[in-house]
């Protein structure tokens, strides 16, 4: 029977302890509820206003105020539209806001901007360089925000107006 060598127990030890610790911080963020709508719409104002400003671009009204306005619109039915969601999917979504506020990590997936003074076309290349990215989970970072912004938009019969669209047809 061979006995450990003292660096081998302190390796193995320091293993056990950043497992473990590991393993609290996965059961203690699973154990968490799952995050409401306008909690996350609030933390992550800006960011959702940058990319459905993108995304939405023409759909928008020109007028600033207006403009604003209609982003708020849209960033509050983002937040019912999470709240409808299952718990686990709204953790998943919570997880995606939190991801894409570390600044790190944004810079991983394409944008090293901040938020608050986001620009359209450099949010244009980030949601481009996301959507034609080789890595599947790159493209579901983006068809999340897409469906998101897009859904919660077009969702509201007073947007179709504007876009054109002359709403479902009516049944006779």
């Amino acid at each position: 029977m061979a006995f450990w060598t003292r660096r081998k127990f302190i390796f193995v030890g320091i293993a056990g302890v950043v497992a473990a610790g590991a393993a609290a911080v996965v059961i203690k963020k699973n154990a968490e509820p799952a995050p409401k709508g306008i909690a996350l719409i609030k933390e992550h104002n800006h960011m959702l206003s940058a990319i459905a400003a993108t995304l939405l671009g023409s759909a928008l009204p020109a007028d600033a105020p207006k403009r604003a306005a209609e982003l708020a619109r849209v960033n509050t039915a983002i937040g019912a539209l999470i709240d409808n969601l299952p718990p686990s999917t709204r953790k998943e979504v919570g997880d995606l806001f939190g991801l894409l506020a570390l600044k790190p990590a944004r810079a991983i997936l394409g944008y090293s901007g901040d938020w608050a003074e986001a620009d359209t076309p450099k949010i244009t290349q980030f949601l481009y360089g996301l959507r034609e990215s080789s890595i599947a989970m790159k493209q579901q970072v983006y068809f999340a925000l897409h469906d998101l912004v897009l859904g919660s938009f077009y969702s509201d019969p007073a947007s179709w107006m504007s876009t054109g669209y002359p709403g479902p047809p009516k049944l006779a």
